[in-house]
C-alpha cells in the first residue's frame, strides 16, 4: 500500500445502519445490569467485607474495570440511538474509545491474576500477601493504561455530513489500528489467556488427585467454568474476528462482499465482548466472600420496624459472611486466624 492509497477512504460502501438498534438495546441492558451488580460488588468488597482476601482484591479491581466502561456507556447509547451521530465533541470521543479497551484488557489481566493466585494457593499452598496482590493489581492498571494510550488517537470524523465516532475511514487509520491490534492481541489477550488456561488446567488436575469435599470441588469447578466462559465467549471471538477483519480491510480493501459479511460479524462479537460486564457478577456470587450473602440479605423481607435492622437480621448476615471463610487445599476450614490479621490469605 503506497502513501496515496493510504490517504484515501475505504473503497467499499459502508452500510451498517442495522447495528444502531442492536447496539442501543445491548448497551442499555449492559448499562443497567452492569451498573447495579458491579456497583454493588464495589460497595460490598470495600465497605461490607472488612477483611479482604486475594480473591476479593482481584474481584474488586475487576468490578472497578467494568464500571469504568459502564460509566461511558450513556455516550455510546446516545450515539447509536441517534443513528451514528456524535454530539459530545472530539475529546469525549477519544476518551470513550480509550475506556472500552482500557476496561476490557484490565478485565482480562485481572482474570489472569485471579487464576494465577488461586493456582499458587491451591496447588502450591502458598499464602499470598494481600499487599502483594494490591501491588500486582496496581501494576495492571498502570501497564494497561500506558499500553492503551494509542487508542486516544481515534477521534471524530465527518462522513456524509454527519459527525461520527468509533469509525475510522482512511486506509491509513485502519492500518494503524491493525498494528495496534497485533500488540493488543498478543500482549493483552493471548498471553493472559494462556496463563488462565494453564493455571486452571493445573488446578483441575490437582482437584482430581487430591481428596476434597464435594462442596469444595463444586466451588472450584464453578469458578474455573465461569472464568473460561467469560474468556471463551466474550473475548476470544472478538479478538479472532477483529484480527481477520482488520487484515482484510488493510490488505484486501476491494473485496466488498467479504467486508459486508465481516461488518455484520463484528457487531455480534462486539456485543459479546461488552456482555462480560454482565457475566463478571457471576464470579462475585461464587467467589466474592460476602457478595452473595449481601444480595440474599437485601432480598429477604425486613423484620425490623421504623427502618431499623433487627438484631436477628444483623446477626444473620454477619453469620453468613463468617461462613464464607477460605478453604485450604483439603476442603477444610482454615483455622489460622492470624493469617487474616497479618494480611495473608489462602484463596
Amino acid at each position: 500500500m503506497n502513501d496515496s492509497e493510504a490517504n484515501t477512504t475505504h473503497p467499499c460502501p459502508i452500510d451498517d445502519d442495522y447495528k444502531n438498534l442492536l447496539y442501543t438495546v445491548i448497551y442499555i441492558i449492559v448499562f443497567l445490569s452492569g451498573l447495579l451488580f458491579n456497583g454493588a460488588a464495589v460497595y460490598v468488597f470495600c465497605k461490607v467485607r472488612r477483611k479482604k482476601g486475594i480473591s476479593t482484591i482481584c474481584l474488586l479491581n475487576l468490578a472497578a474495570a467494568d464500571l469504568l466502561f459502564i460509566l461511558f456507556l450513556p455516550l455510546r447509547i446516545s450515539y447509536y440511538h441517534k443513528n451514528g451521530s456524535w454530539i459530545f465533541g472530539d475529546f469525549l470521543c477519544r476518551v470513550t474509545t480509550f475506556s472500552f479497551f482500557y476496561s476490557m484488557y484490565c478485565s482480562i489481566f485481572f482474570l489472569a491474576c485471579l487464576s494465577i493466585f488461586r493456582y499458587l494457593s491451591v496447588v502450591h499452598q502458598r499464602a499470598i500477601k494481600v499487599k502483594t496482590a494490591i501491588k500486582v493489581c496496581a501494576g495492571v492498571w498502570i501497564f494497561t493504561g500506558l499500553s492503551t494510550i494509542p487508542f486516544l488517537l481515534s477521534g471524530i470524523i465527518v462522513r456524509e455530513n454527519v459527525t461520527r465516532c468509533f469509525e475510522p475511514s482512511l486506509l491509513s487509520a485502519w492500518k494503524r489500528v491493525m498494528y495496534m491490534n497485533y500488540y493488543a492481541l498478543v500482549v493483552g489477550f493471548t498471553l493472559p489467556f494462556l496463563a488462565i488456561l494453564v493455571c486452571n488446567g493445573l488446578i483441575i488436575r490437582h482437584i482430581v488427585i487430591m481428596p476434597m469435599e464435594k462442596k469444595t470441588i463444586q466451588k472450584q469447578v464453578t469458578m474455573i467454568a465461569l472464568i473460561l466462559l467469560v474468556c471463551c465467549v466474550c473475548f476470544l471471538p472478538y479478538h479472532i474476528q477483529r484480527t481477520v477483519h482488520l487484515h482484510y480491510l488493510v490488505h484486501h480493501p476491494d473485496i466488498c462482499t467479504l467486508h459486508g459479511v465481516l461488518q455484520k460479524t463484528v457487531v455480534i462479537t462486539l456485543c459479546l465482548a461488552v456482555l462480560n460486564t454482565c457475566f463478571d457478577p457471576l464470579l462475585y456470587v461464587f467467589i466474592g466472600h460476602g457478595y452473595k450473602s449481601w444480595l440474599l440479605y437485601l432480598c429477604r423481607p425486613k423484620k425490623a420496624t421504623n427502618g431499623k435492622i433487627s438484631s436477628t437480621d444483623s446477626s444473620g448476615v454477619n453469620q453468613a459472611m463468617v461462613e464464607e471463610v477460605p478453604m485450604d487445599e483439603n476442603g477444610q476450614r482454615s483455622s489460622n486466624d492470624n493469617e487474616l490479621n497479618n494480611g495473608t490469605l489462602i484463596c
